[in-house]
């Protein structure tokens, strides 16, 4: 039986990604473990016991959030198995020791945090995690979606990492009945229609995957008109009814551009698609 790690924040969004943690284990018989870390106050001016007493505090009030936040979601999947833990210390260093066990399949996050940063795709905690992750991690959009995963999108670029981070999907939620390859053409780009039809070929030949489609477009090069890239991609995903979309951490161009701080304004698209990043 795989299990789900969810680390909650206690926020709306945290909410939001462990419901669909929950809908999936409902559907594929899966176990879940919440996980919520905080960073205690400590002072060097301080006495030991005002310490060890402002500690406990902290400790008891992230007990009791997550106790009120698990019956929350007991209350609509009384059938799940959760268990729960509240640890001292820096999220994206806890979850990088604890998987080591191989107790874990996938981590689920929430995009966003209790932060609110409404101008970031992707919260500074997920982008870590993601970063120092052993596991699989699934990001979740704080808007409606569905977890029907059968239909998978791919960023390509012609890597073999492509097929290690299908080989990671495909193990923990099995082979989809379509995927549908992304290459997208900037600036100075030479990959032809030939190339992603021949890797798609390669792609079916290495993981067992039937259904290979493509798609090869490009991005306006005008700088005063250019499309933000996570925001044409998201287009696309959504244009092509997407359960999931599948990206390697080799995409730093589209990671840097999906967890940069400096977006000035909101995407005119919000990312609706939860996006599989492979650990390797």
């Amino acid at each position: 039986m795989k299990k789900i790690l969810v680390p909650v924040d206690f926020s709306d969004n945290a909410f939001v990604a462990t419901r669909y943690a929950a809908n999936l284990a409902k559907d594929l018989n899966w176990t879940i473990h919440l996980i919520h870390s905080y960073l205690s106050y400590s002072s060097n001016f301080a006495t030991e016991e005002f310490n060890q007493e402002v500690y406990d505090n902290e400790t008891e009030i992230a007990s009791q959030n997550m106790k009120q936040f698990l019956e929350d979601v007991r209350a609509d999947f009384s059938e799940i198995e959760f268990t729960s833990e509240v640890k001292d210390g820096v999220l994206a260093n806890i979850l990088k020791e604890i998987t080591k066990s191989d107790e874990y399949d996938l981590i689920i996050m929430g995009t966003k945090g209790a932060s609110g940063l409404k101008h970031v795709v992707l919260g500074t905690n997920t982008f870590d995690v993601i970063k120092k992750s052993t596991i699989p991690t699934l990001a979740v959009p704080v808007q409606p979606f569905s977890t029907i995963l059968s239909r998978a999108g791919l960023l390509t670029n012609f890597k073999e990492s492509e097929i290690e981070v299908l080989d990671a999907y495909i193990k923990v939620f099995g082979k989809p009945d379509s995927l549908v390859l992304f290459h997208i053409l900037e600036k100075g780009g030479i990959k032809s229609e030939d190339d992603l039809k021949a890797w798609a070929e390669q792609i079916k030949v290495k993981t067992g995957v039937e259904n290979v489609e493509y798609i090869v477009q490009e991005m306006v090069g005008r700088l005063d008109v250019r499309e933000h890239f996570p925001d044409y991609i998201f287009n696309l995903t959504e244009s092509q009814n997407l359960g999931i979309l599948l990206v390697t951490k080799e995409r730093r161009n589209f990671m840097n551009r999906l967890f940069s701080k400096s977006l000035v304004k909101a995407l005119a698209h919000q990312l609706k698609t939860p996006i599989f990043f492979h650990a390797g």
